[in-house]
């Protein structure tokens, strides 16, 4: 499978709740209350203030200008860089079918997306850790516990650095751990 046919509309369709992605304005599209889009030719962002509108963002009866960052969002160019690096270890040989090819590709991206996103929040400065086993806020409280076995390889331990890559390893585990026959004998000349 040429993976190159993998889109970032792909990536979006299966991850459609867990990141906040870009949305530009349409011509195309109608918009209602408290839709929020950003407008290309103002870089700009606004918030629809009627019930339905297909107006540009730029007409005051229809939309308000709110402040807000497009770095507060997934770009395109974020998913295309996350391809780019799930591209370099990802191996369409431990698995099927070109939908569990996808399926594992798209995981992996999300893992390296993931990444890129906590490196950009950590900044220059920032340095990489392994899960957090557990931690608490107030009254909240989280703990799990990621397996010996993937924290102690330096390779599965990246991947256990997000619920992405987690999922990831979940996928290509099996493909990775089985059965091993050793069968006796000689070559006869």
């Amino acid at each position: 499978m040429d993976l190159s046919t993998i889109t970032a509309q792909d990536f979006k369709d299966n991850f459609f709740r867990d990141f906040p992605y870009l949305i530009t304005w349409q011509a195309a599209d109608t918009y209602v209350l408290s839709n929020e889009v950003y407008y290309l030719p103002t870089k700009q962002f606004y918030r629809c203030a009627v019930a339905s509108t297909t107006d540009l963002p730029t007409v005051t009866a229809s939309w308000t200008l709110i402040v807000d960052e497009v770095f507060n969002y997934v770009l395109d160019a974020d998913i295309a860089k996350a391809f780019a690096e799930a591209k370099i270890v990802f191996n369409q040989g431990l698995f099927g079918t070109d939908d569990e090819i996808t399926l594992g590709y798209l995981y992996l991206t999300a893992h390296y997306l993931a990444n890129d996103i906590n490196a950009a929040q950590q900044g220059v400065a920032g340095a990489g850790s392994f899960s957090v086993a557990s931690r608490s806020v107030g009254n909240v409280s989280e703990s799990y516990a990621i397996p010996e076995a993937y924290t102690s390889d330096p390779i599965l331990a990246f991947f256990a650095k997000s619920s992405y890559g987690l999922k990831y390893l979940s996928l290509v585990m099996p493909k990775l751990v089985g059965n091993m026959i050793a069968i006796g004998g000689t070559t006869q000349p």
